[in-house]
């Protein structure tokens, strides 16, 4: 007590002191407001020092990289009004990340193993579009697939507009090449979960979407947000031939779990992706693609990226249930690197994520997204959820 601590914030030549209180205890710790809502101060953000994105999809959509960035400054927008800027509008700021979870639905929708779940939509809608990472991965494969007509919406609150236009806006030309452009229709949209006037607006549509999707849509798994998801999809969904391909990547497992249980009870069936996929005459995305190989052999294949998706089967009422013996087992057996040690996830502590590198975190963060599939009644044959499996790494580029 009494001490005084002096620092000069980055970027800035001014030095702040701190006195520390006559009354604090070791250990505790000490917040220092820099600034209240009244005061006019300006944090001047760099972005030179915040670096872009480079998603790679898969191969059989060819040499295809999505480059996006959290800042209009710094994305080549093609034909994206220059006019377009940064929004003053109330945000979270989610729609300026990648999410992991919508990496891995961009790779596996321009994997061949997700042919099957795309044959015949034509209509698709992707909620929650953030900077279009998932939506622009369905672009190139209905490209992949030769649709020769379609349309596909990339919806995001209003803040998130002008982000997303730019990002696919630099996206285009690569994803839509030639006379691709007029067979595939692209439109972003606003579209707030839930907007009973959008909503009545669809509902008087005869068009529904055949397909819904959705990357990681349940960070924030709170009743509003979860049943305005709800009520979008079953509003916007074709019930006869509608699918949704649902990515997530559990944190609170629980209270995500609300969302799964309230579209049970709507009617809907989500499994595993992979297993409606070889139930529709498809194959798993751990099985490497051979139908385009003329002499019936399997193609050698370039080199691929490795990337852990979908790792187990547990089911979505299974996973991180913590009296489910599956999900025990599950992440008893699998493992991350930790100082190049192999560390059991159930027995990983805060001292092992903060000696992580970025590529075994990313490790990590996969062994927590799935896939699902979701669709109104029970299409499916087998009854019998696909049993967990463990260990699996999963090349998919």
């Amino acid at each position: 007590p009494g001490d005084v601590f002096k620092f000069q914030p980055d970027g800035t030549t001014d030095e702040i002191e701190m006195e520390v209180p006559e009354d604090a205890v070791g250990g505790e710790t000490m917040e220092v407001l820099l600034a209240d809502e009244n005061d006019d101060v300006n944090f001047a953000l760099d972005t030179d020092d915040i670096p872009g994105v480079d998603v790679l999809l898969h191969s059989s959509v060819g040499d295809l990289t999505l480059s996006v960035h959290p800042f209009l400054d710094k994305i080549e927008a093609g034909n994206v009004s220059a006019a377009v800027e940064d929004t003053n509008e109330e945000e979270d700021g989610t729609y300026r990340m990648v999410w992991p979870a919508g990496i891995y639905l961009a790779q596996y929708l321009t994997s061949p193993a997700a042919k099957v779940l795309l044959t015949n939509k034509t209509r698709c809608l992707e909620l929650g579009s953030g900077m279009g990472v998932a939506g622009m991965g369905l672009i190139a494969a209905l490209v992949r697939d030769g649709v020769t007509s379609a349309h596909v919406a990339l919806t995001d609150l209003p803040a998130a507009m002008p982000l997303l236009r730019a990002n696919y806006g630099g996206n285009k030309d690569e994803l839509l090449p030639g006379e691709t452009a007029t067979r595939i229709k692209v439109a972003v949209e606003e579209f707030a979960w839930g907007d009973p006037v959008a909503l009545m607006l669809n509902n008087a549509s005869e068009e529904k979407y055949d397909l819904v999707l959705c990357a990681d849509v349940l960070y924030d798994p709170t009743k509003e947000v979860i049943d305005g998801l709800c009520t979008s999809i079953d509003s916007l969904l074709n019930h006869d031939t509608g699918l949704i391909i649902f990515s997530t990547r559990w944190r609170k497992n629980d209270e995500e779990r609300v969302f799964f249980e309230q579209m049970e009870k709507m009617g809907y069936t989500f499994v595993i992706v992979d297993q409606l996929a070889t139930e529709l005459g498809g194959g798993s995305h751990a099985t490497p693609d051979t139908s385009d190989a003329s002499d019936g052999s399997q193609e050698e294949e370039e080199e691929p990226k490795a990337v852990a998706i979908s790792r187990s089967a547990l089911t979505w009422q299974e996973f991180g249930d913590d009296e489910c013996e599956k999900n025990k087992a599950y992440f008893a057996g699998v493992t991350v690197k930790v100082n190049g040690k192999d560390v059991a996830v159930v027995d990983l502590t805060d001292e092992d994520f903060d000696d992580m590198d970025e590529e075994d975190f990313d490790d990590y963060e996969a062994m927590n997204i799935q896939i699902y599939a979701g669709y109104v009644g029970s299409k499916t044959t087998t009854t019998k959820p696909m049993e967990c499996f463990r260990g699996l790494t999963v090349d998919l580029v």
